[in-house]
This record gives C-alpha cells, structure tokens and sequence, in this order.
C-alpha cells in the first residue's frame, strides 16, 4: 500500500470542506501521485525522460545524421558532450547498430586525440587502435567514428560526414 504524506492528507480534507467535486478530487489525487512517482525516478534514475543512466551518467542516442561538429554543438545546447568512452562496459552499452560519431578527435594538433569533455583518454581494447588510425585521406580526418559491424572500433573519418551520435552528461546535470 502506497503510503501517502499528511500533507496530501489536509490537502483532501480541505477540498472537501470548500466543495470541490469528487471528480476533481480523484483528478487531483492522480496528479499528485504522477508527479510524485516521476520525482522519484527522476531521483532514482538521474537522468531526465529519454536519457539512459549508465554508470553514474546519463546518455541519449540521436539517429538523426550530423556533421560532427554539428553533433558536438546538438549535445551542448543538451548540456553534455559528444560521448567519451573510458570502459569496456560502456563501449559495449553505447555500441549501436550504426556508425556514429563519439566525441574523439584531434582538430587542435594532429595525432593528439581528446575528447570533448575534457576526460582523460583510457585505454581500451577499441583505444588501442589510436595509434593506428589510418587517416586514409592523409588529412582531414580529425573526428572518430565507431564502427557497429567492427565490433564497436573506431576510426578517424572528416568531420563533414553525417552520421548519429551519442551525447552523454554527469548524472546531476539533467535532473
């Protein structure tokens, strides 16, 4: 049985003291209760409707296709950042069923890649191809891409492809 606070309580009583219909008052009563069931998933989860927490961070995955910097740009008026990979497991929870852009890339100094966030780059079975990021084009190639049917790897691409993208953001940000 859901327990109810004393203040839904007066609440209640008052509407019934003024009149308010029954109607209106069972309205109300589910109002309440949908407002309080969403407070606590949203403290729960951390992550506002239709972002996915994962590991104390928040992700929501857009099919649309854009340019990477126009990805980066969509995931900052979203306050989060292209996503950063920093495990295994979150590799494997962001891996998709398309390429998609992550938020890797060496635009300031070629060969030095960093993510948009500013997170540290570890290493991971799918980092480890850093060092052997073709840039078949011999420039121009200065955004990462994962590559779903390669089993989530990574490559560097230009940046003017349109593809889906990831953002991701702190757990207390999209509260």
């Amino acid at each position: 049985m859901l327990r109810t606070s004393p203040y839904l309580f007066l609440i209640v009583l008052h509407m019934k003291i003024i009149g308010v219909s029954m109607k209106l008052l069972i309205s109300y009563q589910k109002d309440i209760l949908k407002f309080i069931v969403s407070s606590v998933l949203s403290v729960v989860q951390g992550c506002t409707e239709g972002w996915m927490e994962f590991m104390g961070s928040c992700y929501i995955h857009f099919d649309e296709r854009e340019t990477w910097t126009s990805a980066e740009q969509h995931c900052q008026e979203l306050n989060s950042h292209l996503v950063s990979i920093s495990s295994q497991q979150e590799q494997e929870f962001v891996k998709t069923h398309d390429y998609q852009w992550i938020g890797l890339n060496d635009k300031d100094v070629q060969n030095q890649f960093r993510w948009t966030d500013g997170s540290p780059l570890v290493r991971t079975p799918s980092s480890e191809i850093l060092s052997k990021l073709n840039n078949y084009f011999s420039t121009g190639e200065d955004c990462v891409v994962m590559i779903w049917h390669e089993d989530g790897q990574w490559n560097d691409v230009p940046c003017n492809y349109h593809l889906p993208f990831t953002c991701k953001s702190g757990s207390g940000k999209k509260r």
